[in-house]
């Protein structure tokens, strides 16, 4: 491993509503047009909603587009995407030395609509595999799933697996529809604005959703840069609420700790950072709980930016497309206005921008929150490169809990054996009672969360690691094959009878696999990193060697690691607790 390899931003492409390039986005949202409109589409809701949808009429006539019948909508797009940006700037995507990372919430969440059976496609790992194989990537791609801060954390992980050696370039891609699951989802929970959002504003009334994918391309080969002064990814970080599984920390505490930690291994200070993108999705109490971040990080006099009014809340998109704007905003030297904002209504006195202007721009901080109490932050600078440099041997397993086939296992010993309980949900209640004291949010969790929640009790009992370590030094790891689709079968159950569409807050909240995390950090206070990732099967060494990753360059000084899947009575756990060797 090379003592220091600094990460370039090398290529990039955005496709939203306002565009298919990064040019045509940007000099749209230069001029402050919105790509926000108004929509009466029954196949996506019963009544007239707002949004920002990608116009199919244009794509059509691109000639790759036409190549692309075999593949999901969602896939097109992505390919279109990252053909553009790889042609941009010349990097070899069929190299063993480029991985591919993918952040999406809910990808090809579509094809469960109104069936019976459920359609492979709808598995994440299915979608990036046809993605990356039309470039010919012979290396298994990462597929990150975690919520609004999944393409952050994309950076965050390409920037790593770069750093320590492990690849030459990444190729990130992310991307999500406007589907009637998401829509209904959202409007279950009260939070969509009737009008294009107003990030910050005093008015503000709820976000507005949107559509789009994105690519961006990093690279340690400098020759590769084309831009006259070379945009680096200086430093990542990201943490969790460890407060609510819907609802964002009142105190803005631990995005705080997410943007300190991202400083400090850029080494820059609050007087450095020139621009904040944040999330900024125009509701209460997240643009209160962001503005409250900024003031702990003392960042109040830096122009704030939320891009919502632009082109809406892209889910597992957003992270990447904002970056995308971010590296735009430094190659023109100019700040853009946060459309829909007038009037500062949120605690902290923070300097939302009101106009396009130029500005001397080297080091932005962009910040990203969601759903299960999740925050993440990168920065991008032209003056540092960071200066952590990842090990990912520096890992050591200290305890092992794996339950299957009705029993749970720790270091290879059963210590509950439910053989004699009829079925899943008779198991894990008692397996439950066994081991712990009465929780009343337990049976409110879907199954998912349940089980991850259960193996985490066991692998724990014994062990009391705030007694060793601070609640942001203690971080989790998890993967598995099948999101949160068992989840997602019943919400899209809900919506596909519309003689009721009694739309259920309370079931959609579980369709993000990632809460799993967020139900285990608040039941513990752990509020150290998180990633949520996508595979065909439980790969212990790759979860290992990114667990090395976060350790050696980050906060982190414990995690729990490991696999945590259901489906249909179809169920497995297996928990690691890692600590730094």
């Amino acid at each position: 491993m090379e003592n220091h390899r600094v990460v370039y931003a090398v290529g990039d492409n955005i496709i939203t509503s306002l565009g298919t390039t990064t040019r045509e986005n940007v000099d749209n949202i230069q001029a402050e047009k919105t790509g926000i409109k108004r929509y009466e589409d029954a196949s996506l809701f019963p009544e007239p909603f707002v949004d920002s949808i990608i116009d199919d009429s244009h794509l059509i006539t691109l000639p790759l587009w036409e190549k692309l019948s075999n593949y999901h909508r969602l896939e097109k797009l992505m390919i279109l995407s990252a053909s553009d940006a790889l042609q941009r700037c010349g990097v070899d995507a069929s190299s063993k030395r480029t991985a591919f990372i993918f952040s999406t919430t809910k990808g090809n969440i579509d094809l469960i609509a109104k069936s019976e059976t459920l359609n492979p496609d709808a598995e994440l790992a299915n979608m990036a595999l046809h993605v990356s194989t039309f470039f010919k990537s012979t290396n298994k791609p990462y597929i990150i799933s975690n919520a609004c801060i999944s393409g952050v954390l994309a950076i965050l992980l390409g920037q790593r697996l770069l750093k320590s050696g492990e690849y030459d370039h990444v190729v990130l891609i992310g991307g999500d529809l406007t589907t009637e699951f998401i829509i209904s989802g959202f409007m279950s929970f009260k939070s969509v604005s009737p009008n294009p959002c107003k990030p910050y504003d005093k008015s503000r009334d709820g976000l507005s959703m949107g559509e789009g994918v994105a690519t961006l391309i990093l690279s340690v080969d400098k020759s590769l840069v084309k831009d006259a002064t070379p945009i680096m990814v200086a430093g990542c970080s990201s943490s969790n609420d460890a407060n609510h599984i819907s609802g964002p920390s009142r105190t803005g505490h631990e995005l705080h700790l997410a943007i300190t930690h991202a400083m400090e291994e850029a080494e820059l200070k609050a007087s450095d950072i020139h621009m904040i993108e944040m999330h900024g999705t125009a509701t209460v109490y997240n643009d209160e709980m962001e503005s409250k971040a900024v003031g702990l990080t003392h960042l109040e006099s830096s122009p704030l930016l939320s891009l919502k009014g632009y082109i809406g809340h892209t889910m597992g998109a957003s992270g990447l497309i904002e970056s995308v704007v971010c590296l735009e905003a430094i190659r023109r030297q100019m700040l853009f206005r946060t459309l829909g904002f007038s009037e500062l209504g949120v605690p902290v006195n923070v300097n939302v921008t009101t106009e396009t202007r130029p500005a001397q721009i080297k080091n932005i901080l962009k910040t990203a929150s969601g759903f299960g109490g999740c925050n993440a932050a990168v920065i991008f600078s032209t003056e540092k490169s960071g200066n952590k440099v990842p090990n990912d041997d520096c890992a050591k397993t200290i305890k092992e809990c794996v339950i299957a086939d009705k029993k749970v296992m720790i270091d290879g010993k059963t210590v509950f054996d439910g053989s004699d309980y009829q079925d899943y949900a008779a198991f894990i209640r008692a397996a439950f009672k066994s081991i712990s004291e009465p929780y009343m949010k337990f049976s409110k969790m879907d199954d998912l969360c349940k089980l991850g929640l259960i193996a985490t009790e066991f692998l724990l009992q014994g062990v009391n690691l705030h007694e060793k370590y601070a609640e942001d030094e203690i971080s989790m790891l998890l993967a598995n094959r099948y999101s949160s689709l068992d989840t997602d079968i019943t919400h899209q159950h809900i919506i596909d009878d519309r003689s009721t569409y009694q739309l259920s807050p309370a079931v959609f909240v579980y369709t993000l696999a990632n809460i799993v995390m967020g139900e285990v950090s608040i039941r513990n206070k752990f509020k150290g990193e998180n990633l949520f990732l996508i595979d065909e099967k439980f790969d212990r060494k790759r979860m290992e060697q990114i667990a090395s990753l976060s350790l050696s360059c980050q906060n982190t000084k414990v995690m729990i690691v490991g696999w945590v899947d259901f489906l249909k009575d179809d169920y497995s756990a297996h928990l690691l607790l890692v600590e730094k060797k």
